[in-house]
């Protein structure tokens, strides 16, 4: 048996001896537990717990023994843990906790149980330990969030950004903000302005010790102190005049600037900033991160160099909002270029097929204007093979376009096309007008997004997600621009810094939308909207000249039309002499011949005495008489 162990049966045995005959100890095993339990290897402890187990029990008749001795020996045991840690500290807290403490004497040797006179006292010290500890838990996790805005032996100054952190820092107030039972105080006041408590740390006053300060999103000031009494800004600033220019800083609030330097140098949580701009995200110890509703807040940047009509211009173009038009293409011209002929070359290879056979039954005149070229493929050779019977067949091994020569130019196709039919004129004018247009309006959105998406990226924007909407920029860069010219820009905004910024440094080049419109038309949009529409017209117009009974005799509009065309022509002035005015006052101008009953469309105009213009419709032989024989009459004349 080792020595040690020896020793400590001797001083059980002298422990049963001198206490045994203590009525609750008469059973010795009881001595024999606590003996026992002592967690020193001399068994310091055990004399301490018996008495103090006889002294419980002396004043709490019909406790249970048992009971008692493990909650004393459990309390010698978290004791012996931490006896070595006892500080000055924890027992000027205990004795705050417990007045009646003699501290003086514990702190004398406070690891020597026997300082202790009483299980409550040592009870207390390691209550004041353990809140201590907690305390110290709560501080840390309230630190997490909280910014602590200055702090020196005397003075703490926080923003808390929790409920959590501002029970913490607000304990023993009455602020509502500070309530256990109920968060949403706090959250009402702190979501939607900046709350700062100012604490003197070695103040005692019950009132005056801590001071809460709000300042709402308006900007307007609100102090309470620790009884939630209402207190003015110069009682704050008096009752901490030590640090009055810390908080004059604080009520007054850090510019943007202050805010991202003091972030960057971590005396700020970043992800509880707030910056002053409307597209504002958030922020993390690097970026910063902007979300715009769209073209027309993210190009608001320009708007020293975008006038408003602009800004609305272009933003309307990208973003082509619902119930307002971008009208590219005015409808008004396509009479004017029909008669050039333009639309003519968006017709694609199927829709000039059923043109040219609506031209062979109308006659050989824009024969020579369709050039065939082969577009064979062994699939279609198969299928004409086994299943070709009749021109349409044939038409599908060849494609068609247009060819415009001075002998037969595409204007004259296009002069017929005005004058022919008008329902299909209309159905022709819609669906290219309704073409262009919304080709042009893709065309130049997907233009513009090209140009404009990355308009900031040489100044340090990263597109983060969809063009216009999400991008960020460094912490850093943002400083940069500050600092380009900090005289100027330290106290400006974040929306006014970079729109001072960006006007000195981007320049706002791309065209205006309407401007840009035509050379950018998105092809497949104009064949979306172009060529099922122009399908349906042209066989429509076939069906209607093969069939139907609204045209009087093709044959005889074949002849007329030919006649007209040889010895006048369409759309020219030719002079009609009268017998009362000079030569070329008056002129006709024949505008179309109607299949319906192959009269002529004309137009007549006089210049003099008072400019008149007459339109009508006569038949092929009027027309003739009217031009070839000297008019006795005014054709003017009522």
């Amino acid at each position: 048996m080792k020595f040690s162990t020896l020793l400590n049966e001797g001083k059980k045995e002298n422990l049963i001896s001198k206490y045994g005959d203590e009525p609750i100890y008469k059973d010795s095993d009881f001595i024999s537990k606590i003996v026992d339990s002592d967690p020193s290897s001399t068994k310091k402890y055990s004399e301490w717990t018996i008495k103090q187990v006889i002294d419980f029990m002396k004043i709490n008749d019909g406790a249970s023994l048992p009971d008692v001795i493990t909650q004393i020996t459990d309390l010698v045991n978290i004791f012996h843990d931490l006896s070595l840690t006892i500080t000055d500290k924890d027992i000027d807290l205990a004795k705050k906790l417990h007045s009646g403490i003699n501290d003086t004497y514990i702190k004398g040797a406070p690891k020597d149980i026997h300082r202790y006179k009483s299980y409550w006292e040592l009870q207390t010290v390691l209550s004041a330990m353990d809140k201590k500890k907690k305390d110290r838990e709560l501080e840390r996790e309230a630190i997490k969030d909280t910014d602590k805005l200055y702090e020196d032996s005397r003075f703490l100054v926080v923003r808390p950004y929790s409920h959590d952190a501002s029970c913490y820092y607000g304990a023993n107030t009455k602020w509502c903000t500070a309530s256990k039972d109920n968060r949403s105080y706090f959250n009402r006041y702190g979501d939607s302005g900046v709350l700062v408590y100012v604490i003197d740390k070695q103040s005692s006053d019950e009132t005056l010790g801590k001071m809460a300060i709000n300042i709402n999103e308006n900007g307007n000031i609100w102090i309470y102190d620790q009884k939630d009494n209402q207190r003015s800004e110069d009682f704050l600033l008096d009752r901490f005049e030590p640090i009055s220019e810390v908080l004059k800083k604080i009520l007054k609030g850090n510019t943007d600037y202050e805010k991202l330097i003091k972030v960057k140098e971590s005396k700020l949580k970043a992800s509880k900033q707030t910056l002053t701009a409307p597209y504002f995200n958030y922020m993390d110890t690097e970026r910063v991160y902007l979300k715009f509703e769209g073209a027309e807040e993210f190009l608001s940047i320009m708007n020293e160099q975008l006038e408003e009509y602009e800004l609305s211009s272009y933003s309307n173009a990208i973003e082509l909002p619902y119930g307002m038009d971008n009208y590219y293409y005015d409808r008004y011209n396509f009479e004017d270029d029909i008669k050039e002929g333009y639309p003519l070359y968006s017709l694609n290879s199927s829709h000039l097929k059923t043109l040219k056979k609506i031209f062979e039954l109308l006659g050989d005149k824009f024969k020579s204007s369709f050039k065939t070229s082969p577009n064979v493929s062994r699939e279609k050779l198969k299928k004409f093979k086994e299943l070709g019977k009749d021109l349409k067949d044939y038409y599908e091994l060849y494609d068609l376009s247009l060819v415009d020569t001075d002998n037969f130019p595409l204007s004259d196709m296009g002069k017929f096309i005005r004058n022919f039919d008008s329902d299909f004129y209309e159905s022709f004018d819609d669906a290219y007008g309704e073409a262009q247009d919304e080709s042009m309006k893709i065309g130049v959105q997907k233009a513009l997004t090209d140009e404009l998406c990355n308009l900031y990226e040489p100044e340090g924007f990263k597109l983060e997600d969809t063009c216009f909407y999400k991008y960020s920029v460094s912490i850093d860069d943002l400083i940069k621009m500050y600092d380009s010219n900090i005289e100027y820009s330290k106290s400006l905004s974040l929306k006014e810094m970079l729109e001072w910024y960006m006007d000195e440094n981007i320049g706002m080049t791309v065209e205006e939308p309407h401007n840009m419109a035509y050379e950018h038309i998105d092809d497949e949009t104009f064949k979306y909207y172009f060529n099922s529409p122009m399908d349906s017209a042209l066989d429509k117009l076939l069906e209607k000249i093969e069939e139907s009974d609204d045209y009087v005799d093709i044959e005889d509009y074949k002849r007329i039309f030919n006649v007209v065309e040889k010895k006048f022509g369409f759309n020219k002035k030719i002079e009609v002499e009268t017998l009362n005015g000079p030569k070329g006052n008056v002129t006709i101008e024949i505008t179309g011949i109607k299949p319906e009953d192959n009269k002529i469309d004309f137009e007549l105009r006089r210049n003099n005495p008072e400019w008149k213009i007459k339109k009508g419709r006569a038949k092929l032989s009027t027309i003739e008489k009217l031009i070839s024989n000297y008019q006795l009459f005014d054709p003017f004349e009522d």
